[in-house]
């Protein structure tokens, strides 16, 4: 299994505490998100990731070209703002079996060889980890059916009040054969364009409903949460 580390946005939220500084280098605990991200994906037996950077990159470049983590680590910097899924077009001929994405600001306790097992089981298209929101307002959020498959995506800002009140996590499982439908456009987000496009194309997306801890942790708030917890 590969996995993909998006981290080419700008960090506007946090930059505010922290300058000059990409979100998968935050200190968290004494090590920064990246060596938890890096371990993480490592104990579940990923053994091929591609960081995928933008602003700030030379940053994160910087900091494997001082670390070993034991594991294949490739950086694929862009050279313009491509979005979070544009940067795929630049790796996909890279990418050969099922691949899990994680967005660079997520702290996450998720089992992915659970979650490689449902997509598996249900032979899905993209597998997309969900759960309730306490803030639908400003998340991204799906609509399902009785089975769990993805009827329509409800993007930020919402223009009415939501009949869906679960969100996306930024957690992602493909079938490599979808990266064919990568459109061509730039910038290009993940969710508004490619899963959108995945879903006119009629392919299956099935959602993973979890309890499992996942924290978005590019805002002060949040990012001032996680390192609560730590603290306990």
């Amino acid at each position: 299994m590969q996995a993909i580390i998006v981290a080419g946005g700008k960090g506007k939220r946090i930059e505010s505490i922290i300058p000059d500084t990409p979100k998968l280098l935050l200190p968290l605990n004494k090590k920064l998100l990246v060596d938890y991200l890096i371990g993480y994906l490592k104990n579940y037996g990923c053994k091929d990731i591609i960081i995928s950077t933008g602003h700030l990159g030379d940053k994160i470049k910087d900091h494997f070209e001082k670390n070993n983590y034991g594991i294949r680590v490739n950086i694929s910097q862009e050279n313009e703002p491509l979005g979070t899924a544009g940067a795929l077009n630049l790796i996909k001929n890279r990418i050969n079996e099922t691949f899990v994405i994680l967005f660079g600001d997520i702290f996450t306790r998720v089992n992915i060889l659970k979650l490689l097992k449902f997509h598996l089981r249900n032979h899905s298209d993209c597998t997309i980890v969900v759960r309730k929101t306490e803030h639908p307002q400003d998340s991204n959020l799906v609509g399902l059916d009785e089975n769990w498959l993805v009827k329509n995506f409800q993007f930020k800002p919402h223009k009415k009040t939501s009949t869906s009140n679960y969100g996306l996590t930024g957690i992602y499982m493909f079938n490599p054969k979808m990266l064919q439908f990568l459109p061509k456009k730039k910038p290009l987000d993940l969710e508004k364009d490619f899963l959108s496009a995945l879903l006119r194309y009629k392919k299956k997306l099935v959602c993973y409903n979890t309890n499992e801890f996942i924290l978005d942790i590019g805002t002060p708030e949040r990012y001032n949460k996680i390192l609560k917890l730590f603290k306990k």
